[in-house]
């Protein structure tokens, strides 16, 4: 073997070495920030690209994350600062701090739609706005298990809604008629077919997400009050 070939055998050996026993080179702040970097070009987030951005293979990236939800669920926390602060129950009763707590829910999930598979454990990791909004609904007079209950029924209930709202937004984009406008399409053509449907009297204004939102939270806020661990004192304000 000549004396070349063996130096390179040897500088290829300690080369091997050197990168086995190298720091990782990539961690959890590297990969928040591709996220952050490619979420901003408005594109939508794949392991390719975010591991092309760090310049590290699929594999590596995936020992990391976990997968595509994974990054999914970085980019939904990444989101929780642009949020605003939680609305101040202050001035309110029980139930309009509700129905303010679910309109900046709903805000929160329209602005950042990687949210709602995640919702609260993207939003509130640490539980620090659940400790916060649950104290708040004790103040109000409800027992701690009963807070938590009403808690996640309200948002369970933001959550379906905004599901359904940005299916119907994206329908809308796509040229396809939303399932409540080919309703009233029906109504009008063919009503004798939908007789108690018709007797409702729908009209336009019934397609209006933001008036069908209340309605949908105040069945929920009502269904709350109806509760035997309510909050007997329903006109206590904080």
């Amino acid at each position: 073997m000549s004396v070349t070939r063996t130096s390179n055998i040897l500088q290829a050996g300690t080369r091997a070495k050197s990168r086995r026993g190298r720091n990782p080179s990539i961690d959890l702040e590297k990969i928040e920030h591709a996220v952050r970097e490619i979420g901003s070009q408005g594109a939508d987030i794949s392991m390719k690209d975010v591991a092309d951005f760090l310049g590290v293979n699929v594999t590596t990236l995936y020992r990391h994350v976990g997968g595509i939800d994974g990054l999914r669920r970085i980019r939904a926390s990444l989101s929780r600062s642009d949020l605003e602060e939680l609305p101040s129950p202050k001035g309110h009763t029980w139930q309009s701090w509700m129905r303010v707590l679910g309109e900046y829910y709903r805000r929160a999930l329209l602005q950042h739609p990687d949210l709602l598979d995640f919702v609260q454990a993207a939003l509130d990791p640490d539980f620090v706005n659940l400790e916060k909004e649950a104290s708040i609904l004790v103040q109000f007079g409800f027992e701690p298990r009963a807070a938590l209950m009403a808690h996640s029924f309200l948002i369970t209930t933001v959550t379906g809604y905004v599901q359904q709202e940005l299916q119907t937004i994206e329908e809308a984009r796509a040229g396809y008629a939303p399932y409540y406008a080919r309703l009233f399409q029906n109504l009008d053509s063919q009503p004798e077919r939908l007789p108690t449907l018709t007797s409702v009297n729908l009209s336009q204004k019934d397609l209006d997400r933001d008036l069908n939102f209340k309605a949908v939270v105040n069945y929920a806020i009502a269904g709350i009050g109806a509760q035997r661990d309510a909050p007997k004192d329903a006109d206590k304000k904080l």
